[in-house]
């Protein structure tokens, strides 16, 4: 991840009440999302249309469908056998990204899915919530500091 990106994942509903389970139980440290997406068997092809958002672009890995720029706007399904294990997304804050955040946010409340951030806060599907924690972060706080000089 570069300093001008913002990191969020992408879970399945139904993955909501172990989400909330997981972390009572568990003091974790990092955030791995796949125990999330285990039980429930989507298929990568369900991101397809992702390309209308952020072109497909070529992977470093065969097991990435990796839509737009990994150092820009950019969306990652991680698959095995074409079933998901892991979707995350980063967000360039120095672009003109409130486009791309605004369908992705639709992309998700069409397909059921719910993020959590950075700071594994499951955050509402809302434009200027997510916009205002992208804005308030350390990266964006810290990337403000180095341009101006």
């Amino acid at each position: 991840m570069a300093l001008w990106q913002y990191t969020f994942h992408a879970l399945p509903k139904e993955s909501v009440d172990k989400f909330s389970t997981h972390l009572i139980s568990n003091n974790i440290d990092g955030f791995d999302d796949i125990i999330f997406w285990a039980d429930n068997a989507m298929n990568k092809n369900i991101f397809h249309c992702i390309n209308d958002i952020l072109p497909k672009g070529k992977s470093w890995c065969n097991e990435i469908d990796l839509y737009g720029d990994q150092e820009s706007n950019c969306l990652e399904v991680l698959f095995e056998r074409d079933i998901v294990e892991s979707v995350s997304f980063r967000i360039d804050f120095t672009s003109n990204y409130e486009f791309v955040l605004s369908q992705l946010i639709q992309f998700f409340i069409l397909n059921g899915f719910v993020i959590v951030d950075e700071g594994i806060n499951m955050l509402p599907l809302n434009f200027e919530v997510i916009k205002s924690v992208i804005e308030q972060s350390s990266q964006a706080k810290m990337y403000s500091v180095f341009s101006s000089k």
